[in-house]
């Protein structure tokens, strides 16, 4: 055993200096002069650094946060070698230098099955990477900018590689109080950036209540330039625990903490308007449920001949009729209607869990219509657009209800460990309350919508009073516990958010082209088996990871050319050759050479370039927009018409070009609200494919600083990026499951098929056994799953990576115990 624990330091510390070579190597081609985010990077890589050598364990917690948003291609142009490398290069240095000291137990450890699982997807991946990436391509200038390269596949098996080379570190650290206390915080902290960056883009772009735009958004994933679903699945994998932490909340604090993270990840999920997404949260609802089901103090306690499922059948009734109801109530009165109904709902429910005065009822009614009566007569009438909006009487009078209402039931204990005072002083004005609260949501419904809507206020105040019955039930549906008052938040916040998405008119027209998207998805499956060679090797071990753009691009049956970009040079000049797509039909989606300017609004900038085509065909597009990522909004086009070669010039020659514009309002606005603005190029043909080179691009403000970074194009692409922005079939096979089949082959299909079975069976009983880490973990794998069945989430490497880590951290296992261990060394 001495020898066995001594061996891994003798490969460790090589191991790690490696790491810290190829860290320092990475660092010294890393473009760090353009833009505040890479010297953002520059700043927090040694932070990092320090933070490991102080406490080694806190990788846990920085991969899964950073994992998500330190993608900064969009401004250095890298996205073959991203940020995240570097950082785990550092953190394999510094993790593998302390693995090579003094020996320690460890944390964890993995069944002979999981390491058999682990070596047959690893040999897979192997034969996968040797096959897309051999022969091997002269390193020029497109080797690691371009998807067509054959080092693509370096850029999608690196995430397994990462994983691999992480394992011994979740070995030595990863037990489930390090899990706890370090990886759950992670995946929290990345869910909040992440979903904060998502509100940020709908607020600055579409607009936070515009539900009707097309627009969908990427946050902070850069792989999404071609399409593809890396928001959807990080989502699918890291909502479960917003779940999981509102579960485990001991306070008040961090309930409502975590009801606002959950919120705010639910906004991110149903404003992508993905319906893989709404799927995979439907997937994993039944796993919450029978978790929340299982929780329940009194699950176990049942009426004399009460079926065990009585009350989970009248939960899913009332909640059922009250979901009928809101949705009634939001296409009659919008989002005030529906958000007053859902105080009333949530009102009834803290009140019906108290033990109400029955014989004060009557008082608190009268007196609670008499007060209403008065307020709403003595009320002044709104006059003109300053008196609108909250200080109209019903929704002020509502307000004010809702507040005293607050007032007289958060003392109560609302949360384990409250103070309670449940006379029935303080019950009746609650009571009285409750009343106003009724009166003035068929005040707002009337406001909204005229009488006809009365109908609805009605339905919603007689389901809140069936809610208020709860308490003379034996036994009741629901007490003030921890579990239901997380679930009813949770349920109120998914109602409030998916009731107007799921009505609005994009979610509405994405629903209603289903089956034709799915025919289209159906026929793009067939075409990429097609591509897929037919011989033994194919089938057996694939195409090769990362091989299907290039494939695509070759040998798709329609003899489509999509667009390509790419750099090329002569002699000592190096240039950009934008090449336009070429379809049968006539129409191909663009290629957009993209690259992130600070210009001001109102200014006059003069664009320079030197442009050459050997014919009438393409024109180049050049534009200014306010771009995320995809879909740019508010373009300024500059004036550029190119020229035909003038007499006694040779056709394809180089021309030189200025060209003043005015940025228009591009740049305006606050900061923190401000559009960014990027440079736009591509070039638009006709069916048949034609090329345009450009080279010493230029944009110079009136006091002549150079706005463009790399515009000779010198540095090939750094600091250049590019999107299309509505054609995504070239690049993606669009089914996990495919992707794994014609990348990968049978052979690593079958293996990682595996692996996920083996994970989930134990997920599943560490689950059974009331773990609910388990439980959040087989909800965020069957999701991500399910958004695989029609995304191949796979070929966005960070995605990939954070998905084969959680697949790790399900295998691992707590070590044997010094006798076990003896026990199993011992000769027979």
């Amino acid at each position: 055993m001495a020898v066995q624990a001594a061996m891994p330091g003798l490969a460790a510390r090589p191991l790690a200096l490696l790491a810290g070579a190829a860290c320092v190597l990475a660092l010294r081609q890393y473009p760090l002069g353009h833009g505040w985010p890479s010297l953002l990077f520059a700043v927090l890589l040694p932070a990092y650094f320090l933070l490991l050598c102080w406490r080694p364990a806190c990788w846990l917690f920085c991969v899964p946060a950073l994992l998500p948003v330190l993608d900064l291609a969009p401004w250095t142009g890298w996205f073959f070698l991203e940020e995240i490398d570097v950082l785990l290069l550092l953190t394999l240095a510094c993790g593998y230098w302390r693995l090579g000291g003094p020996a320690r137990p460890a944390a964890a450890r993995l069944s002979p099955g999981a390491r058999a699982c682990l070596l047959l997807c690893s040999l897979a991946w192997l034969a996968a990477l040797l096959r897309g990436v051999l022969p091997l391509a002269p390193l020029d200038l497109n080797a690691w900018d371009n998807y067509l390269s054959p080092y693509n596949s370096l850029r999608l098996g690196k995430a397994w590689a990462w994983s691999m080379l992480l394992l011994p570190l979740l070995l030595r650290d990863a037990d489930p109080p390090a899990l706890r206390r370090y990886a759950l915080p992670g995946m929290l902290t990345g869910l909040a950036m992440v979903s904060l960056f998502a509100l940020w883009e709908r607020a600055v772009f579409p607009g936070l209540l515009n539900l009707s735009s097309d627009y969908r958004i990427t946050a902070p994933f850069s792989a999404m330039h071609t399409g593809g679903a890396a928001l959807d699945g990080y989502l699918a994998l890291s909502l479960p625990f917003a779940g999981l932490w509102l579960a485990r909340a001991r306070s008040r604090w961090q309930a409502a903490l975590a009801l606002l993270l959950l919120a705010l990840a639910l906004h991110a999920a149903l404003t992508t308007f993905s319906r893989g997404l709404y799927a995979a949260l439907a997937a994993a609802m039944p796993l919450a449920l029978w978790q929340a089901w299982r929780t329940a103090p009194d699950t176990a306690q049942h009426g004399p001949g009460q079926p065990p499922g009585r009350k989970l059948l009248l939960w899913l009734l009332l909640t059922g009729l009250g979901t009928v109801l809101l949705v009634y109530m939001f296409g009659l009165a919008g989002y005030r209607g529906l958000l007053a109904a859902v105080v009333l709902l949530a009102a009834s429910f803290v009140l019906a869990a108290r033990p109400l005065p029955w014989r004060l009822a009557p008082a608190s009614l009268l007196c609670a219509l008499c007060l209403q009566g008065l307020l709403a007569a003595w009320w002044p009438e709104a006059a003109g657009p300053q008196g609108a909006g909250w200080l109209k009487g019903p929704y002020f009078l509502f307000l004010l209800a809702a507040v005293l209402m607050a007032t007289v039931l958060l003392p109560g204990p609302l949360w384990p460990g409250g103070s309670a005072d449940n006379g029935p002083a303080r019950l009746g004005l609650a009571m009285m309350a409750w009343t106003m609260l009724a009166c003035n949501l068929a005040w707002i419904v009337w406001h909204r919508a005229g009488p006809p809507a009365l109908l609805s206020a009605g339905l919603v105040v007689l389901l809140a009073m069936l809610m208020l019955c709860n308490g003379r039930l034996r036994p009741p549906l629901w007490r003030l516990d921890r579990a239901s008052l997380s679930i009813a938040g949770a349920a109120s916040v998914l109602l409030l958010l998916a009731i107007p998405v799921s009505a609005s008119y994009y979610a509405t027209e994405r629903f209603s082209t289903t089956a034709f998207d799915m025919q289209g998805r159906l026929r793009h499956w067939r075409q990429a088996l097609a591509m897929q060679p037919s011989d033994a090797g194919n089938r057996l071990f694939g195409m090769g990871i990362g091989s299907f753009p290039a494939t695509y691009y070759w040998h798709n049956p329609q003899r489509e050319v999509p667009a390509s970009i790419a750099y090329a040079e002569e002699g000592a000049n190096r240039y950009v050759r934008l090449a336009s797509p070429g379809y049968s039909a006539g129409y191909g989606e663009l290629l957009r050479l993209l690259q992130r300017l600070p210009v001001h609004a109102a200014t006059r900038y003069t664009l320079s370039l030197d442009a050459r085509r050997s014919g009438p065909m393409p024109v180049l597009q050049v534009r200014l927009c306010q771009r995320q990522l995809l879909y740019a909004q508010n373009c300024v086009h500059v004036p550029l018409r190119l020229r035909p070669a003038p007499p006694g010039m040779q056709a394809g020659a180089w021309q030189h070009y200025d060209v003043p514009f005015d940025s228009g309002g591009l740049g305006g606005g606050a900061w923190l609200l401000r559009a960014p603005v990027q440079l736009e190029l591509a070039a638009s043909g006709t069916a048949t494919s034609s090329v345009i080179e450009v080279d010493n691009l230029s944009l110079r403000a009136p006091g002549g600083r150079e706005m463009i970074a790399n515009g000779r194009f010198t540095q090939a692409n750094n600091y250049w990026f590019f999107s299309s922005d509505h054609h995504h079939l070239p690049w993606h096979i669009k089914s996990l499951a495919l992707h794994l089949l014609v990348e990968t082959g049978w052979c690593g299909a079958l293996s990682m098929l595996a692996l996920l079975t083996l994970a989930g069976q134990r997920l599943l009983r560490r689950a059974a056994r009331g773990d609910t880490g388990a439980l959040a973990c087989a909800a965020a794998l069957l999701g991500f799953l399910v958004v695989g069945l029609f995304d191949s989430l796979l070929d966005v490497p960070r995605i990939a990576l954070l998905c084969y880590l959680m697949l790790l951290c399900a295998l691992l296992q707590p070590p044997l115990s010094p006798r076990s261990s003896s026990l199993e060394s011992a000769p027979p």
